[in-house]
């Protein structure tokens, strides 16, 4: 591929990298910069073809508690007005709702486990899911969910009602799921002492150890839907 084309991509905390996204570029030999979130400074978007942002611990209806979200909103604002193509998922999904006026806001619960993403009407014919049938595999860790900005195109939702995947324009996209995560990261978060703990504190032993079985089974269709999912979406940003 030409050594021309470039991605950005966002990390807020260690233990959500680049992940599959950065196996996928590294198969297709695209250049990608990593950038860490309140560590590096944030570099002129227009210099990429494409922004993906990743997942964090950050609540963004509480900026005082995390200042550096205002400026990454205004910074996402202007990259997408500027017409870069952009995938934010789970916080960086947030984080393109919110940079174009939506609100953000506490689940009654945490989302925590592999769930089914249905795709609306228009999901089932954006670029974005090409190739899949009704669903997508996907994997939920969050206590918060996005409003769409007016104008955005839904794309999917979730059982409960919830807002999964939005289009806002023509080329930014909005997940409230995670497609950036390999077996090893999935074995991370399952059993790193304090999220392990975090887990079964919300959800009980038994769903923790559903979960667990879950990743054995579903591990391969989540892989598989990822792949197709984040390809698609580098192939309309004419990355790969």
């Amino acid at each position: 591929m030409s050594d021309k084309k470039r991605v950005l991509v966002l990390q807020h905390i260690h233990d959500d990298p680049a992940g599959r996204v950065g196996a996928i570029l590294d198969e297709y030999e695209t250049f990608y910069h990593l950038i860490h979130i309140g560590r590096d400074q944030l570099p002129d978007p227009t210099r990429y073809d494409a922004i993906v942002v990743l997942g964090g611990a950050a609540h963004l209806y509480d900026a005082h508690r995390y200042p550096y979200t205002v400026h990454e909103e205004a910074y996402l604002h202007q990259a997408i007005k500027q017409g870069v193509p952009y995938l934010g998922m789970c916080l960086g999904g947030q984080l393109l709702a919110k940079a174009f006026g939506a609100e953000v806001k506490k689940l009654p619960k945490y989302h925590i486990g592999f769930l089914e993403i249905h795709f609306d009407e228009e999901g089932k014919n954006d670029p974005l899911f090409q190739g899949f049938e009704t669903y997508q595999l996907a994997f939920q860790w969050h206590a918060d969910c996005f409003e769409q900005p007016e104008g955005a195109i839904s794309l999917a939702r979730h059982t409960e009602g919830f807002n999964q995947a939005f289009r806002y324009g023509e080329r930014a996209y909005g997940l409230q799921y995670h497609c950036e995560l390999t077996e090893d990261l999935i074995d991370l978060w399952l059993h790193e002492p304090g999220m392990k703990k975090e887990f079964i504190e919300r959800y009980g032993l038994d769903t923790y150890e559903k979960t667990e079985r879950d990743a054995v089974d579903l591990y391969p269709t989540y892989a598989q839907h990822s792949t197709m999912m984040l390809k698609n979406f580098f192939k309309l940003s004419e990355v790969i």
